[in-house]
């Protein structure tokens, strides 16, 4: 599977300015004043635990003991699913998990759009660009959805109308999404569904795991059991006892969920985005979701494995061309409605290989109990606010954000985020002073460092000096952020980008150590031909002969055109004699034949 998956004080007139400690010599960074007009703009403190784990920083109002027990049920989903499916050890990004138990604290990182009556959520995974945020709502145990087909009634011990939550599922369903969203390009949503589905099912303990099996369809919870009998009891002997409401519907699997109800037609199902409404509420009634967990699970695990290839290969193609019936039917020998109908069978009589993983010894280790301290105004504000601007809210993430700041929090990290949060909205002036304000206090956010390199390099490109080029000064002040955002994850290409556009307007010198900052980029992005032909000259300038050769030649192939091919080839001619390999990257000599050795 991992093959096939690799193919985030004040009063109503004003506000206290209180500025950040300096140190002699330091520039004093004037920052912005936020009148406040408006009493509502300002919300009340809230009260927060705060704690960290690999990769993620986590936000919760539940209580401690509900918000360990999750963690560090998480924690051991993680160990197990790093067997079946490794993972980097280090996540590319840090993201934000907020856990809400109370106060219906949930329902405002919701976006607009995303609710619909017969089906509901308990989760959100929210994501812009490179940033992304996970919400749990662990206040919620029953969801009430619209029972569309009558299915599930008292008669039956279930209540259709009403789905219960399983709140660790939801949180490796969606953790399961941020790991398979950051693949370029990214999944189509089907595919991140499916997987989702199937991985959220998977059984584990200490030293067993079992993956990708299928509940019995005919399995009913005890609530449900005891509620038929019962029901069916009163029925028998014929008086007027009331009947007992059904218990709640249960996520079932798709040879369950799916029973006797009619498929979306594959023209639709492909076509389903990863903000659409049935790509996120994902309880209830989302035949949607259901198809896409059976359509995955079938060519991965079914039919002995008849369609393993050619999904990889539909995945393949799907990098290069847009889904279509003409070049589905050309992978699969099946057209779409074809493939319903296997589908169908499927469903209906499964015939799969699930896959278990067993140890002798104890590989998933339970965490120790995860350490929680009451979060600053600065960080509930900050995590709060950016998940909001995620979910498209964005006059509530301005409220969030600005609440801290207004009562005098100068946290280094959310200057940071207003200044992104201001330069997103227009508020360019703003917007810098905030980012000088979080680079001065030394912010480790390469999103804010990359967006004040910009505005340095735009004001001293206004004033450049000789030759409308930029002087050493100019030059080392506009690098200055980038070098430090340099090498802090999330790794972006910007950072390499705006390097690069500073040197080609610049009269200094570089040194082999400035030489060795667009050579990196250039092999992290190497399909960004401008980063790579703008290294090549800047280790050309700085005597790396053999990076600047490697680079040159590395853009005659890729060049898409002869015109970039073009400019490569004349850079090349510019460079010196690339001197001689070292012995170490020198060829082998040939091989000495046996019978010579003999000799």
């Amino acid at each position: 599977m991992k093959t096939i998956v690799a193919t985030v004080l004040a009063c109503a007139g004003g506000v206290l300015l209180a500025q950040p400690a300096t140190t002699p010599g330091d520039p004093i960074v004037e920052l912005p004043k936020f009148i406040v007009t408006d009493t509502r703009e300002l919300p009340p403190p809230e009260s927060w635990k705060h704690a960290t784990i690999a990769g993620f920083e986590i936000l919760t109002n539940a209580s401690d003991k509900a918000t360990q027990r999750l963690i560090r049920d998480f924690d051991m989903f993680r160990q197990a699913l790093g067997h079946v499916w490794p993972q980097p050890g280090r996540l590319p990004h840090t993201t934000s998990l907020i856990i809400c138990g109370r106060g219906n604290k949930f329902d405002g990182f919701i976006p607009a759009g995303r609710y619909t009556p017969d089906a509901a959520f308990a989760s959100l995974f929210l994501k812009q660009k490179h940033q992304t945020a996970i919400v749990i709502d662990l206040q919620a145990t029953t969801l009430n959805v619209l029972n569309v087909d009558g299915a599930d009634d008292a008669a039956t011990g279930t209540d259709s109308g009403m789905v219960s939550v399983e709140h660790d599922k939801q949180l490796y369903r969606e953790y399961v999404r941020y790991l398979l969203s950051g693949s370029e390009p990214r999944q189509p949503a089907w595919l991140e569904e499916g997987l989702s589905q199937i991985i959220m099912r998977m059984e584990f303990d200490k030293r067993n795991i079992v993956f990708a099996k299928l509940e019995d369809p005919n399995t009913i919870s005890a609530q449900a059991a005891m509620t038929m009998q019962m029901n069916a009891l009163s029925a028998a002997d014929g008086g007027e006892a009331m009947t007992l409401p059904g218990a709640p519907a249960e996520d079932r699997d798709f040879n369950k969920a799916l029973q006797r109800k009619a498929l979306v037609p594959f023209d639709k199902f492909f076509a389903i985005a990863h903000d659409s409404s049935e790509a996120t509420n994902t309880l209830g009634n989302n035949r949607w979701g259901k198809q896409a967990y059976a359509f995955v699970h079938m060519c991965l695990y079914g039919l002995n494995n008849k369609y393993q290839k050619p999904f990889a290969t539909f995945l393949q193609r799907l990098a290069r061309e847009p889904v279509s019936e003409a070049m589905f039917t050309e992978v699969f020998s099946k057209n779409y409605k074809q493939m319903a109908m296997e589908l169908r069978g499927y469903i209906d009589f499964t015939v799969y290989q699930h896959r278990e993983f067993r140890s002798k010894t104890d590989v998933i280790i339970p965490p120790p109990p995860l350490v929680l301290r009451e979060a600053t105004q600065s960080e509930i504000g900050r995590i709060k606010g950016e998940a909001m601007v995620l979910a498209g809210r964005t006059k509530q993430a301005r409220a969030e954000l600005v609440a801290p700041y207004s009562r005098g929090e100068r946290d280094p990290y959310l200057l940071a985020a207003l200044g992104l949060y201001e330069k997103e909205n227009g508020e360019e002036a703003r917007a810098r002073k905030f980012l000088e304000a979080a680079f001065a206090g030394n912010a480790k956010r390469p999103e804010a460092c990359i967006e004040l390199a910009r505005y340095r390099l735009a004001d001293a490109m206004e004033k450049p000096a000789a030759a409308g080029q930029l002087s050493a000064a100019q030059t080392t002040e506009v690098l200055a952020p980038l070098l430090f955002a340099h090498g802090k994850p999330p790794i972006l290409p910007a950072v390499y980008d705006v390097a690069g556009d500073t040197w080609a307007r610049s009269s200094a010198t570089p040194t082999k150590e400035d030489a060795k900052l667009l050579i990196e980029g250039a092999q992290l992005f190497p399909q960004r031909l401008k980063l790579v032909f703008q290294a090549c000259v800047l280790a050309r300038d700085a005597g790396e002969v053999r990076a600047a050769h490697a680079l040159a030649d590395h853009g005659i192939r890729l060049g898409p055109d002869a015109r970039v091919r073009t400019r490569f080839e004349e850079l090349k001619a510019t460079l010196p004699p690339a001197p001689p390999a070292p012995l170490e990257m020198a060829e082998p000599p040939p091989a000495v034949p046996a019978a010579k050795k003999a000799k």
